[in-house]
């Protein structure tokens, strides 16, 4: 291979002295991508409605991998809010280089029980949040010249449940809409130098999965071709490719991270 020296592969996935930005910073999901980008040398900001959680993340993240990181509050329904968020890493950082969407809210009923408000506050969260992130991010990343984006999606915008497993209309919906959004921003904005790319987790063993009943965890399990839920490290792997030059040639695309849950 052309150029190809001991040591490319590794060296490919180094984010050294980039730095992420991770909506919905608090959390198992958020706190593991966050050590795993900083793991690979990555100053990490995460940003919730909860700035204080994510402060304590935050701080330790930068204890153990000996990068700068930092918590945020964001409202990611709101413009304004998100428009502080960003400012508040380029003020601390002066760049960002990887946006990682991970906001998500979901409302539990039956599609004819569900009111207007509970439909709105997903759509706001989960699909709105992600595009007003992504639209503000990406005006720096132009006048850098350079970026990446990361949607969190998930299996469910590939599957439909039955109301015994999941009544959940409005996520799957979203997320399923976030799949589309990450494709056509790819499209838009690949002259400008930015990769957008998106991760659909499966069943993690973490927030919403905990939620359900045990009789149902147990038919989710049995759906998944590796019969286990996945732990949040497990998604890591995906974000590591995506957000660095080992990706650099992947854009538009979808990474399934749910053990064949999709094809059961």
């Amino acid at each position: 291979m052309s150029g190809a020296e001991a040591g490319f592969v590794a060296r490919g996935f180094r984010l050294d002295g980039k730095v992420a930005l991770i909506s919905g910073g608090r959390g198992d999901l958020a706190e593991a991508m966050a050590a795993g980008l900083a793991d690979l040398g990555c100053n990490v900001a995460l940003a919730s409605r909860n700035p204080d959680d994510c402060a304590e993340t935050a701080s330790g993240i930068a204890a153990r991998f000996g990068v700068e990181a930092i918590g945020l509050p964001c409202d990611i329904t709101e413009e304004a809010s998100v428009a502080g968020m960003i400012d508040g890493v380029i003020e601390r950082f002066g760049r960002l280089d990887i946006l990682v969407n991970n906001a998500g809210a979901s409302w539990w009923g039956m599609p004819e029980d569900i009111p207007l408000k509970g439909w709105q506050k997903v759509i706001d969260v989960n699909l709105t949040g992600t595009f007003l992130a992504s639209r503000t991010a990406a005006r720096h990343m132009i006048e850098a010249g350079s970026g990446v984006i990361v949607n969190i999606a998930s299996v469910g915008g590939f599957i439909s449940y039955r109301p015994e497993d999941g009544q959940v209309v409005p996520y799957t919906t979203s997320k399923a809409a976030i799949v589309h959004l990450t494709a056509d921003l790819a499209a838009q904005w690949a002259d400008k130098g930015i990769r957008v790319n998106a991760i659909a987790p499966g069943s993690i063993k973490t927030g919403m999965t905990e939620t359900l009943t045990e009789e149902v965890q147990e038919r989710t399990r049995n759906a998944i071709l590796l019969r286990r839920f996945g732990q949040p490290e497990e998604v890591v792997g995906a974000l590591a490719l995506l957000a660095s030059d080992a990706g650099s040639f992947i854009t538009g695309q979808t990474f399934l991270v749910d053990g064949g849950q999709s094809l059961a």
